[in-house]
């Protein structure tokens, strides 16, 4: 059973789908833009964002290439 502490942070993919519609906001793109520019449908955008989708890597690379940014991956404790 997981400690309190590890319950109340986030999951990878909650913080990776924040730190997406972060960028998403900062590019002014709706999800709807964002999926037509990475060759996504809306609802893999929606969930991604939500942290609700497991994802491919190649995804991952394609949203970041519809955001004009680069794929930084790093591991940092929390």
């Amino acid at each position: 059973m997981a400690n309190s502490k590890t319950m109340s942070n986030p999951t990878h993919l909650e913080h990776i789908g924040k730190n997406i519609k972060k960028l998403r906001k900062l590019r002014e793109l709706t999800q709807q833009e964002l999926a037509k520019t990475a060759g996504l449908r809306l609802a893999t955008i929606s969930d991604i964002e939500l942290g609700k989708a497991n994802f491919q890597f190649n995804t991952l690379v394609r949203i970041a290439t519809a955001l004009n940014c680069y794929l930084d991956i790093s591991f940092t404790p929390n």
